[in-house]
């Protein structure tokens, strides 16, 4: 028990007076109460620090999403904001799948014609119209001159997905042959813009339906060219042009390739780091341009080649059975290895078709007029030397 003077008055009121020995805790207590007090604002410092570098990172990550999934889902579906990194690795989050709110696209037709005709100039216009802004070096005569048809399937967000088809002239040029009644000519599907964000693989496909419809440059044995300038009009049209469509998936990667359900989520997760560009989706074939492209591939054209066209790693890839080509232009053969749900693992293994991947320099900027023509060409001799039996091998 403390002595009277300590305790408390029956009042409950402190007492006035401190008796003198108890001066030297008081000052002790007022030194550690101040003390604690800049201990804490010094170990409220690195934190405030870390706030400020989370702070910047989210405003830089937002930014660069804000105008590509997370602008594109809405409310019902939207993707995760990226979480706050901590203090050593950077934690993203998940992507959802995709919802039963989110517009479903029409599907393509059941059979495609022997061609697709060409639209209407006005029909043309409109296609023009809505992707001429994101095409470089493609001017509004060049774009109108493509003749660009609906294909009747659209994008998550209900544009459509076009396409041209351009037929065998009935003589190719000097050594050339006409398809016969009951021959068919090689079939060749040429895709740009799989990821939104490389422009110059649609401009390169606009460029190559000019050159296609031509004829000046052609193969020696009749071809019917289908090409799909813009397989991801979503991203293309993005007010910031986003590798993936609408839906956040990358249809680089959603296609069925062996053991997909297994490899697809473990190369995302391990090998990428969950990088949301190359996201590739809840299920195979879960998007509408990747069911689109492969029922192309599958039914309705099935081409004996594959061209895709994608930017900026400025090499040539390779899959397939046939010997590969060594350079389109200046682009060299450097094959970039197997992915899980990639349109050339696909159609190397699974439809047993050579699929070329032009992988050009830049995918902003064009290649110029020269090179554009010389990857024709040497594309055509490649055909020439390597697919002239495809079509009777591949007779349906």
């Amino acid at each position: 028990m403390r002595p009277a003077a300590d305790r408390m008055p029956a009042g409950g009121t402190a007492v006035a007076s401190v008796q003198p020995w108890r001066w030297p805790a008081a000052l002790v207590a007022l030194a550690a109460l101040a003390l604690a007090a800049g201990g804490l604002r010094l170990a409220r410092s690195p934190h405030e620090g870390l706030d400020t570098a989370r702070g910047a990172l989210g405003a830089a990550l937002f930014a660069e999403g804000a105008d590509a999934p997370l602008r594109l889902l809405g409310p019902a579906a939207r993707l995760p904001l990226p979480e706050a990194p901590k203090p050593v690795e950077m934690v993203i989050a998940v992507p959802p799948q995709p919802s039963a709110t989110q517009a479903p696209a029409a599907a393509p037709p059941a059979t495609a014609p022997a061609a697709v005709q060409a639209a209407s100039p006005q029909a043309a216009a409109a296609a023009c119209e809505r992707l001429l802004k994101r095409l470089p070096t493609i001017s509004a005569k060049d774009c109108a001159a493509t003749h660009l048809a609906e294909s009747g399937a659209f994008s998550v967000q209900g544009t459509p997905l076009y396409w041209r088809d351009v037929l065998p002239p009935k003589a190719s040029g000097p050594g050339a042959k006409a398809a016969g009644p009951a021959e068919r000519p090689l079939r060749v599907l040429v895709v740009g813009a799989m990821h939104g964000d490389e422009l110059t693989a649609a401009a390169l496909a606009m460029r190559w339906i000019e050159l296609a419809q031509d004829g000046a440059v052609a193969s020696r044995q009749p071809v019917h060219w289908r090409f799909i300038p813009v397989l991801n009009p979503d991203g293309l049209l993005a007010r910031k042009p986003t590798r993936v469509n609408a839906h956040g998936v990358d249809l680089n990667r959603n296609f069925p390739t062996p053991n997909w359900e297994r490899d697809a989520p473990i190369y995302w997760d391990k090998r990428t780091r969950r990088d949301p560009r190359r996201w590739p989706g809840p299920t195979p074939l879960s998007e509408p341009e990747s069911r689109f492209l492969h029922t192309q591939m599958d039914t309705d054209f099935k081409p004996d080649l594959v061209v895709s066209i994608h930017a900026p790693y400025g090499v040539l890839d390779y899959d397939g059975p046939l010997p590969p080509p060594n350079r389109l232009g200046q682009l060299r053969l450097d094959q970039l290895g197997i992915f899980p749900g990639s349109l050339g693992h696909y159609g190397s293994v699974r439809q047993g078709m050579p699929v070329v991947t032009i992988e050009l320099k830049h995918e902003l900027h064009m290649p110029d007029d020269g090179q554009v023509l010389q990857m024709w060409r040497d594309l055509l001799r490649w055909m020439d030397n390597n697919l002239a039996d495809a079509p009777a091998r591949n007779a349906h």
